[in-house]
């Protein structure tokens, strides 16, 4: 209803904005109330703008509190849950900016019901999507499968709606690694001097250029993250973190260390670093990311479903997993799991 409400929203006010015009007024004034995307929706149904050339001011929607204007680096792994992140975050005296100084130093807010709320229409999607028979862990990686590729809209680990655009490029990667136990719920491709006013992957205005590391975020089993941790000694430019639901850690990179893995080179700017990789957030997002093995699909199904013992076992003895392919110039990520 929400969406449908914001649907027809959008129609009225272009209605509305075509007739204003229609009588010789050339300016329109939108008062967006936070909700930049339906007054930008209106400008875009009036032929007044591309939708393609729209750019974001960094790989992540900015906040509209006014406290967080000067915000511009995140941990990743919130990458497809930002209000959440908004919301753990809500009680910082001070806010990143230019760099990712001392990850121990914040104090990120405790899991809350609000995190694992969502909007009623997507819930009804979810549940149609994610709520069907699971006789075996091949059924589970099926479900992570067709997200990947874009035939479900929704996932139990993402607030927005459908792929993203840059996920595209590397759906097809994703669909073979899903395919064969890495259940993928964040990625990205590498990506070496890409202008940054692309389509795509640009963010921060034309005239720069726009650098990524290669990235995967996924569960598996420790079977596969052991064989995969022992491909990564003879790969010196392969970082990973692992933990499991009890805390058990694997890891080759130290506890303090933060690794960029986006950035923007851009005309008489320092460069931005807008999302990183550090231990400290990775734990405390690992904690979200279990529990929605169990709020977010499991509850899902009746209590003694058997497809919901299933995904509460999985989520249970499962890795979650951060792996960074660090050259970013000549890297085959997804070619170090092809061979499993």
């Amino acid at each position: 209803m929400k969406k449908l409400s914001r649907h027809m929203g959008i129609h009225l006010g272009t209605e509305m904005c075509k007739k204003i015009m229609a009588h010789g007024i050339k300016t329109v004034h939108l008062y967006t109330l936070n909700m930049e995307k339906s007054a930008l929706a209106i400008l875009t149904s009036l032929g007044l703008i591309e939708e393609s050339k729209i750019s974001r001011s960094l790989p992540w929607r900015r906040p509209t509190n006014v406290f967080r204007v000067k915000e511009d680096v995140r941990p990743i792994f919130w990458a497809n849950r930002p209000k959440s992140y908004i919301s753990r975050t809500i009680g910082w005296e001070q806010y990143p900016h230019g760099r990712w100084s001392d990850s121990g130093n914040p104090s990120y807010g405790a899991l809350t019901d609000y995190q694992f709320m969502r909007p009623r229409a997507k819930d009804k999607k979810l549940i149609e999507e994610w709520a069907v028979p699971l006789k075996s862990i091949e059924d589970i990686y099926e479900r992570f499968r067709l997200f990947c590729l874009g035939k479900l809209r929704t996932n139990p680990w993402s607030e927005l709606d459908g792929l993203q655009p840059e996920t595209k490029i590397i759906n097809e990667h994703l669909e073979k690694i899903n395919t064969k136990g890495f259940l993928t719920i964040n990625s990205q491709p590498a990506v070496n001097g890409e202008k940054s006013d692309s389509p795509i992957v640009g963010w921060g205005g034309p005239g720069g250029y726009i650098y990524q590391k290669a990235y995967l975020e996924f569960f598996c089993s420790k079977e596969k993250l052991d064989a995969l941790i022992e491909k990564s000694k003879d790969r010196p430019f392969l970082t990973y973190m692992a933990v499991n639901k009890e805390g058990i850690w694997k890891s080759n990179v130290g506890q303090t260390d933060v690794n960029a893995v986006t950035w923007g080179v851009f005309p008489a700017k320092e460069i931005i670093q807008p999302t990183i990789v550090d231990p400290v957030s990775f734990n405390v997002w690992k904690d979200e990311a279990f529990e929605i093995w169990s709020r977010g699909w499991a509850s899902l199904y009746p209590e003694a479903d058997a497809s919901r013992k299933l995904v509460e076992e999985v989520g249970s003895s499962y890795f979650l997993v951060s792996l960074v392919d660090n050259d970013y110039a000549n890297g085959d990520l997804f070619g170090v799991l092809a061979d499993f």
